[in-house]
């Protein structure tokens, strides 16, 4: 019954008459089309919007350094090891605690979700060109 069915099948998908296969590839194809069309879209202002706020959040991110004192810390480490040496774990403590940790956060999700975009607008890019 099996090999009826695919024999009936592959009859009817390849009838001259009706011109139905193609027909139905072509609209397949343009609703491809536009799907992709829409996801670059969509993929595209994501990515631009992600690049203006990390733009932003990195301006944000520097003030953010100068404020908390962060370059002191890291300053010290270079200027007398020997107190390192002592009081490295209270040194560490005030070096992470003077790390501004919501903006790093915010930082690399932007850069992240920038990255991820450009990546799916490219593929979206190269999915369109075999399309059509």
């Amino acid at each position: 019954m099996d090999g009826n069915l695919s024999k009936l099948l592959k009859q009817s998908y390849n009838h001259p008459k009706t011109g139905l296969s193609d027909d139905v590839w072509r609209a397949i194809q343009i609703k491809q089309a536009k799907s992709l069309k829409i996801q670059s879209l969509m993929y595209g202002i994501l990515g631009i919007l992600s690049l203006g706020g990390f733009v932003f959040m990195s301006i944000y991110l520097k003030r953010q350094f100068t404020t908390s004192g962060f370059f002191q810390y890291v300053s010290l480490a270079f200027s007398d090891g020997g107190l390192l040496a002592v009081y490295w774990k209270e040194y560490l403590l005030s070096l992470a605690d003077s790390l501004p940790v919501a903006s790093l956060g915010a930082s690399l999700f932007l850069l992240l979700s920038m990255l991820f975009s450009i990546k799916k607008v490219i593929h979206q890019y190269k999915s369109q060109l075999l399309v059509s």
